[in-house]
């Protein structure tokens, strides 16, 4: 039973009378302030940069992580930030460089981009060179092996709208280095690069697809 059925239930609010006393006046401020508090929870939607799974893990050989996250802004303006691939580093300062090398098909991208990677004190430059293919509200990229830092490498993003105007993201990505990370440590570290750096990348990209007034 939840306050406002106890209260309704009670002898005291059942009781006929005429004379309304001041504890039955504030029982009933109560009751309309508590009513009027749930309206509103209802009514409001939620904000900004909710996550609803972060999961990285080590399998099979590959570093994966998988991320489903609420963004406070229109599924259209997450889309449209996520195709400017040339503005990807003011997304993550560790993304140095992205370019459109060629569109060999009308959904489809060569997307060249160097991002800084650390482990602990030690840091490299690592290139990508992916086939990102486009449909609606979903981008799968799969990086070319031959032309990267990496041995494989697939990521797929796909928006779905959500309630309120917001937008939910599940994003998912595989990766196997092009060199060595230590077992001991290192892969541990890798994860916790995966999952920080994603984090970041999404956060920055619902401030600007919703930016503040």
């Amino acid at each position: 039973m939840n306050v406002i059925d106890a209260l309704a239930l009670s002898p005291s609010a059942a009781a006929p009378s005429h004379d309304v006393s001041e504890p039955h006046r504030l029982r009933g401020r109560y009751i309309t302030t508590l009513i009027a508090l749930l309206v509103l929870a209802v009514a409001l939607p939620a904000r900004a940069f909710t996550v609803e799974r972060s999961e990285a893990r080590y399998a099979d050989e590959r570093f994966q992580y998988e991320l489903v996250v609420r963004l406070d802004a229109p599924i259209d303006k997450v889309d449209e930030v996520l195709r400017d691939y040339s503005k990807y580093p003011s997304l993550d300062d560790r993304i140095l460089t992205s370019k459109v090398l060629a569109r060999p098909a009308e959904d489809v991208v060569m997307l060249e981009t160097t991002v800084r990677f650390c482990l602990g004190p030690f840091c490299r430059n690592v290139k990508r060179v992916e086939r990102v293919e486009e449909s609606k509200y979903v981008l799968l990229a799969v990086a070319d092996p031959t032309r990267s830092d990496v041995e494989f490498g697939e990521t797929r993003s796909e928006l779905t709208p959500a309630l309120h105007g917001t937008t939910r993201v599940k994003y998912v990505t595989s990766v196997v280095p092009g060199f060595w990370v230590p077992a001991v440590g290192g892969r541990r570290m890798m994860l916790k690069t995966l999952e920080r750096a994603t984090s970041d990348l999404f956060m920055n990209v619902e401030k600007k697809a919703n930016p503040a007034p």
